[in-house]
């Protein structure tokens, strides 16, 4: 394991949310997440209330409002079905663009004119004005990259056939049972360095290498990284560079504006020159500098790992339970059980993959051929580390499970 992904097993905790502390599962089997396995029925508990109890349903908009202002997925209400919550998916959108808009007006009206009109500093004004409007325009446009852009999703390798008989789960298990079976038979399976590919029973469709799926969403993503209520959608393989992109311009207009309107606050007597819009834009931009910046910051650690929230996520648990002795006997997908990922190729690799070759993309929200080229399916990996994983993976399988063990 490199020294940088020991230094991220110690401090980056991305995707395991502080409010985790106040929810317990009833799953045993750690693979078993949120996200990628259909067959369970999550029934956790958040601060004493099931999420199968009617008062957990009725709760359930105040919930999910709670879920997109913390970024922290909340388990569906028994009996909801996955994709109702869309039309309310937009209101963290509606939120995140009033913000901006309040940002934009409060900082041009009750700071760039002060300082234009009534101190008749234009000098200053211009050049507080020019950055501001530049990284305002990259923002509004990196954030409709990202809502209007989809994931991606692996809906290519499914067969006329399949489509068809998607959602006749219903009918006689019999009868779906052999379904899914000849589904399966017919259905391409899709290239993988890690194993066999995994099905969906959900989306009844073969699942590549880091590919989950998402209950939200009611779809499978390619190289989903978490869902996002901010976005309402999942950041997957397709967006993903637009995520980064959108955070790191959040985070650069949030420090600008911070910087300039306390550096004016503080020269002119703050109230005594300026109106209390202006102290609240110094507030919430100085909100948005910290937490946004140290959220980028985890997000570009995660690049150079070539660790997706997901994969690291389910690492640290992993790995919290192999030092307390709790795991099982098993690979986590991706990592060797020596803590290495078979995908991290370098930091320089890794933020190429990611971010693409072209240098000028990395700070243009736009559409380049080579996110045209990204399938989903296909990444670069370490060699090394494959070898050791499947050398680990062929010595598991030759273990005798629990259930084969006979009692003395």
């Amino acid at each position: 394991m490199s020294k940088l992904e020991r230094l991220s097993d110690r401090y980056l905790r991305v995707g395991r949310h502080p409010f985790k502390m106040c929810m317990k599962s009833n799953q045993d089997d750690e693979k078993q997440t949120a996200f990628d396995d259909p067959d369970v029925h999550d029934t956790r508990a958040c601060c004493c209330c099931h999420s199968d109890s009617p008062v957990y349903a009725k709760l359930w908009p105040l919930i999910f409002f709670f879920s997109a202002l913390t970024d922290f997925p909340m388990p569906l209400p028994k009996g909801k079905k996955p994709g109702q919550h869309r039309d309310w998916g937009w209101v963290p959108v509606l939120i995140v663009t009033g913000i901006l808009v309040f940002v934009y007006y409060g900082y041009l009206h009750s700071i760039v004119l002060v300082l234009l009109r009534q101190l008749d500093r234009q000098a200053q004004a211009i050049g507080y004005l020019v950055p501001f409007n530049v990284l305002f325009m990259f923002v509004l446009i990196s954030y409709g990259r990202i809502v209007s852009q989809t994931p991606g999703h692996p809906n290519s390798l499914r067969t006329s056939t399949a489509t068809s008989t998607k959602g006749t789960q219903q009918h006689d298990s019999s009868i779906n049972i052999d379904r899914i079976e000849d589904l399966k038979l017919t259905q391409q399976k899709p290239d993988t360095i890690l194993g066999d590919p995994k099905w969906c029973e959900i989306c009844q469709i073969w699942k590549p290498d880091r590919a989950h799926h998402c209950r939200v969403c009611d779809a499978c993503v390619l190289r989903m990284d978490h869902h996002c209520p901010w976005v309402n959608g999942c950041v997957g393989v397709a967006n993903y560079r637009y995520y980064i992109q959108f955070l790191c311009y959040v985070s650069l207009l949030g420090s600008f504006t911070f910087a300039s309107s306390l550096a004016a606050f503080i020269e002119f007597h703050g109230l005594a020159t300026f109106d209390n819009v202006a102290l609240a834009i110094v507030i919430i931009s100085g909100i948005i500098t910290f937490m946004i910046g140290t959220f980028t910051m985890s997000h570009i650690w995660l690049v150079l790992l070539n660790r997706t929230t997901i994969e690291n996520s389910q690492f640290q648990s992993w790995n919290k339970a192999k030092k307390s002795g709790n795991a099982q006997n098993r690979l986590i997908e991706v990592f060797t059980e020596t803590g290495r990922n078979v995908f991290n190729q370098g930091c320089w690799a890794n933020w190429v993959e990611v971010m693409g070759s072209d240098k000028l993309l990395w700070f243009l929200p736009l559409s380049s051929k080579q996110d045209a080229q990204k399938d989903g399916i296909h990444y670069g990996y370490n060699p090394s580390v494959l070898e050791e994983y499947k050398n680990e993976d062929a010595s598991r399988r030759k273990r005798p499970s629990k259930k084969d063990k006979k009692p003395q």
